[in-house]
């Protein structure tokens, strides 16, 4: 008997335009099945199971995977799960195979598809695919949201359901992958629409292009290194002395030329001179260990060294015992010499190799990239295009000399008549150094890496300072996150960033993504394909993927380099004649992306990066950007740690320490679904950089597996009550049961509200809501349940851990369909500040289970809070988010009468709108099933944790939100009609980017018609539900009313 599969829902990426869809709500479409097709899938066997094995096909290949799963209705049945591992199988074996039983990964899947039968329409999924078969014949109909696919790309879907069953039809014992969905129009769009400008060559190279610069500006700055300053006739004559040196004693075109120097002006005299003698330029740094320098030597078939009195100890120590005969030349020699500095006229061909640059590569030994002057020119002139490179301009030389970067950074100014300005490493470390460069003036292009982006732009928030002439940043070598350009762009909104992706063997950047503002995507692309540039998303047989399909990125064109150098097998797996243009290479770069509709690449991390963690296929990526997405957090880095069964994510991050692990992970539960958080999360100073400027995953992983349990030494349960509870966590965490200590705290190891909730019931409620709240730790919740203290019985829940001296009390009413643990992250912000919080579990909103008390109106709540907060002593406020605010209204109005008032009221994320308006919104609501209610809660990402919930307790959320809408705007009408007003100040606050509450400036005002006071408080940002995702700035803006 063989394993059921165990898979997770397959996922529809969003296809909008950049500004956001263009409209909402369900679409559809329909198209026939012809009648001859028809007729030949039913003689395949059943006909529901050989759609469903094209459907299937269609969202493996949308979704990027081998193992997709699917919604499936069928008249007279639930909504069940269908899924098949398309392996190598033939059509026919699939659909002999998509009835075994699979095992889904959710207790309550949500489906982003629904492959639908049951002629009702599926109004709850991202897309709808039904087929229904009619005295008309068979026809195809797709039902989609508008807010996440437009009807074009709804259009394509279709066409691949129509696809899959041709080749179905036409060949079922043929291999499922024989052949491609993509249509042959979509392949011609993607060939034509995928490429950079096409731009001839105009038949000189760059050797001619900079000396064509020397006659015209002999006398103009060049380049820079401190005080030393050459012209371009000094720095063309000393160039020549090296490149006539060469020659004279025997270089031949593509001699590969070791340049082991120190970057200093004679570095670039040897590097300029290398190229003028036609031999091929290869960096190997000083610093180096001279065993790697000997393998460069050795694997490049080195000819010739260059190198200085300060740096030629490492070249001896690498030739040392070697019997090659590479002679080796000290440059400050050659240029003291009376040497020819004439140019040497050498003919370079495009196709000729230009340099070798040694790249780490992912695992084994460095490879060494080859790339050909044609390239090296087509990419100079990139950057020069799209930094907007002119004459008496000024580019700073930062990149380490091995890494492919500092090439363009030295040598593209000079085609137009700019300079280049060498900036020491020591400058570079002491960022203070490094802004006095830039701001002294005359620079006005750099490039850096991501991570020095950071440290620069934290150190101006702090420090602002004027920075000269700068207009432009490139940033390069890793992903540009947004949390990074929303910071820069805060404090230097007029200095453009330029995020560079491409690849060493490409001759370095091949896309560019130029932001002038905050892109208009909630991540940064990786921008467009450049001149003469073919850039493809493929599939796993190199075939074109269906337009915003992920697949592997490969570049072709005259970018692509010739390969690894002697290197056969490396060079056989990354460097491929390209398959869409015949006659041409093309370079596979293992990176994992997408198409987006205007034509840019969504980047999607390393195709190694997509891993599966117990059962569900997480992208590292994904997660790394959610994290950057936490106040405070300025790098951040997840790895994989265990083997097999116990693989568990580590979150590494770097930033302010103030911020927290489970800040984090409260961030994070309302961003993406609860099996994408971090188990363990470790603040560093900074994170590990390969010599690349990237994230050091490697050391990270290594580190993962040694700082244990978020920085805390593990100890065992101990007692029966800690183990009881430990197995308890484990089952509703999802975590080992042997990496749960009795220091561990529930929420630190991935807990969230309706976690929280599960683990009271599963513990048959001998301990509260209350008490995992306010003792997360193991061995605290363990002496609570060998006290079995009686759970709360009433509404009012305190929040806030252990006994302290408070100055104020609030008290919290959740949003329709909430819970008290909604307000734990205000809770704990606003415990340091001497504030206790009490939050209200209203009745009927049990989302797990065990006690369905009735749902009760705002006056009977309000009257049972009232009475429970009676014994609080000192001043009380009131939060009421969105229905809440109805809630905390009622309760002021009774506190007022019985001669004890609130000192506050805070409105969050609601208007008082008119009474017409709030009866129409209710009319909406009852008229929305459940399932739809449930859609709109997880696109507001209001309820992380619905994906955990069982079938029969969604209805419970869809009923209680309901009932929280329809029962508080009803109270809302009624004291607008009533007329009676409050004298405590009520505070309306709201998110900037929150839709409901759009107009705010002025609907605000109508809270005057039922209080005398009114004020108006806004947030930047946090959306509708921001009293979770801006928990932070929530506390500090009660903690000022407090004042």
């Amino acid at each position: 008997m063989t394993d059921r599969l165990r898979l997770s829902p397959t996922r529809i990426r969003p296809w909008i335009p950049p500004g956001g869809a263009v409209a909402a709500g369900l679409d559809s479409l329909r198209r026939p099945v012809p009648a001859e097709l028809a007729a030949r899938l039913r003689e395949l066997g059943e006909l529901r199971d050989v759609l469903l094995v094209a459907h299937l096909k269609v969202l493996g290949v949308m979704g990027g995977e081998r193992t997709p799963l699917t919604g499936y209705l069928v008249p007279g049945a639930d909504l069940a799960a269908r899924g098949v591992a398309l392996d190598d199988h033939t059509w026919r074996e699939l659909v002999g195979k998509v009835n075994e039983p699979v095992e889904v990964t959710e207790d309550a899947p949500d489906f982003d598809v629904v492959l639908d039968f049951s002629g009702a329409g599926v109004t709850g999924s991202v897309l709808g695919v039904a087929y229904v078969d009619g005295e008309d014949g068979l026809w195809l109909e797709v039902r989609f949201r508008q807010e996440v696919i437009d009807r074009d790309h709804a259009e394509r879907f279709a066409g691949y359901e129509l696809r899959a069953l041709e080749l179905l039809a036409a060949d079922p014992d043929a291999s499922h992958d024989a052949e491609s969905l993509v249509a042959p129009d979509e392949y011609e769009y993607q060939m034509r629409a995928h490429s950079g400008a096409d731009i001839r060559w105009h038949g000189r190279l760059f050797v001619e292009l900079f000396e064509e610069q020397v006659r015209l500006r002999p006398n103009d700055l060049a380049a820079a290194h401190g005080d030393a300053r050459w012209t371009f006739r000094e720095l063309n004559a000393n160039a020549n002395k090296v490149a006539n040196t060469l020659l004279r004693r025997g270089l031949s075109a593509e001699d590969p030329v070791a340049v082991v120097m120190n970057r200093e002006l004679n570095w670039i005299a040897a590097m300029l001179g290398v190229f003028k003698a036609g031999g091929v330029y290869m960096p190997v740094r000083p610093d180096f260990p001279p065993d790697r320098v000997a393998m460069q030597f050795e694997r490049a078939d080195c000819k010739f060294v260059l190198s200085s009195a300060d740096a030629v100890h490492t070249a001896n120590e690498a030739l040392a015992g070697s019997v090659r005969d590479c002679p080796v030349s000290l440059v400050e020699g050659v240029l003291r010499d009376e040497t020819d500095d004439t140019d040497p006229e050498i003919s370079i061909e495009p196709g000729q190799l230009a340099y070798i640059y040694f790249t780490s590569g992912s695992t084994g030994a460095p490879k060494g990239a080859m790339c050909e002057h044609a390239g090296m020119l087509n990419h100079l002139y990139m950057k020069i295009d799209d930094m907007e490179l002119a004459e008496g301009e000024v580019v700073t030389q930062t990149a380490s000399q091995c890494f492919d970067i500092s090439l363009w950074q030295v040598i593209a100014p000079w085609l137009v008549g700019a300079s280049t300005r060498i900036i020491d490493t020591e400058t570079q470390l002491d960022v203070d150094w490094f802004l006095d460069e830039i701001a002294a003036g005359g620079i006005q292009v750099i490039q850096i890496v991501p991570a020095y982006l950071d440290v620069m732009t934290s150190h101006l928030t702090r420090h602002p300072r004027e920075l000269g002439d700068l207009r432009t940043v490139s940033v390069t070598g890793e992903a540009l996150k947004l949390e990074l350009v929303r910071r820069w762009f805060a404090v230097y909104p007029r200095i453009s960033l330029v995020n560079a992706y491409g690849a060493t063997e490409v001759s370095d950047d091949t896309m560019h993504e130029v932001l002038t503002g905050l892109p208009e995507r909630d991540y940064v692309t990786v921008g467009r394909p450049l001149r003469n540039v073919h850039v493809y998303v493929l599939d796993d047989k190199l075939r074109i993927a269906p337009l915003g399909a992920p697949g592997e990125i490969a570049f072709a064109g005259v970018a692509v380099g010739r390969g690894y150098i002697n290197d056969e097998e490396r060079t056989a797996h990354a460097f491929v004649e390209d398959p869409h243009r015949p006659g041409t290479r093309m370079y596979r770069t293992g990176d994992f992306g997408r198409w987006l509709p205007e034509g840019k690449i969504e980047f999607l991390g390393r195709r190694d990066e997509q891993v599966k963690v117990r059962g569900f296929r997480i992208e590292i990526g994904d997660i790394e950007n959610k994290i950057l997405g936490v106040p405070g957090v300025r790098e951040a880095a997840v790895v994989i740690e265990g083997d097999s069964d116990t693989k568990t994510l580590v979150a590494f991050h770097s930033g302010g320490s103030t911020v927290q692990a489970e800040d984090i992970r409260d961030h994070l539960a309302t961003q993406l679904p609860e099996y994408m958080i971090p188990t363990y999360f470790h603040r560093l100073d900074s994170l590990p950089l390969t010599e690349n400027g990237k994230v050091n995953k490697k050391l990270l992983t290594s580190l993962a597996g040694t700082l244990g349990h978020a920085g805390a030494s593990y100890v065992a349960p101990v007692t029966d009550a800690e183990r009881r509870l430990a197995t308890a966590w484990a089952e509703v965490l999802g975590v080992p049961l042997e990496r749960i200590g009795r220091r561990d705290n529930f929420f630190e190891l991935g807990g969230t509200s309706l976690a929280a909730v599960r683990l009271v019931v599963n513990l048959d409620r001998q301990i509260s809501l209350t008490q995992v709240v306010t003792n997360p730790v193991l061995e605290d919740l363990a002496a609570c349940l060998v006290a079995a203290v009686a759970p709360d019985a009433g509404l009012v829940q305190r929040l806030s851990i252990g006994d302290f001296d408070s100055t104020a009390t609030l008290v919290c009413l959740p949003y329709a369909g909430g819970n008290a643990v909604n307000f734990q992250q205000l809770a704990k912000a606003l415990q340091d500040k001497g504030i206790a919080v009490y939050a209200v579990e209203l009745p009927g909103h049990d989302l797990v289970g065990g006690h369905d008390t009735p749902l009760q109106e705002v006056t009977e709540v309000a009257k049972a809070v009232n009475d429970e907060i009676a014994a609080i002593t000192g001043p009380i406020m009131l939060w009421g988010h969105c229905a809440g605010a109805a809630f905390a209204v009622e309760i002021a109005r009774l506190m007022e009468a019985g001669g004890r008032p609130p000192s506050r009221i805070f409105a969050g994320a609601l208007m008082l709108d008119a009474a017409q308006d709030l009866d129409a919104e209710s009319a909406m609501v009852t008229a929305m099933s459940d399932a739809e209610i449930i859609a709109l809660l997880r696109q507001d990402s209001a309820f992380v944790e619905l994906d955990s919930l069982k079938p029969e307790r969604m209805d419970v959320v869809g009923s209680a939100y309901r009932h929280d809408v329809c029962s508080a705007n009803q109270y809302l009408v009624d004291i607008q009609q009533n007329g009676f007003k409050l004298s405590t100040p009520l505070e309306v606050v709201v998110a900037a980017d929150d839709r409901t509450t759009e107009g705010h400036a002025i609907r605000h005002s109508r809270w005057s018609m039922v209080a005398d006071q009114v004020e108006l408080r806004e947030l930047s940002e946090g959306g509708h539900y921001f009293v979770r995702t801006r928990a932070d700035e929530v506390a500090d803006l009660i903690a000022a009313a407090c004042r």
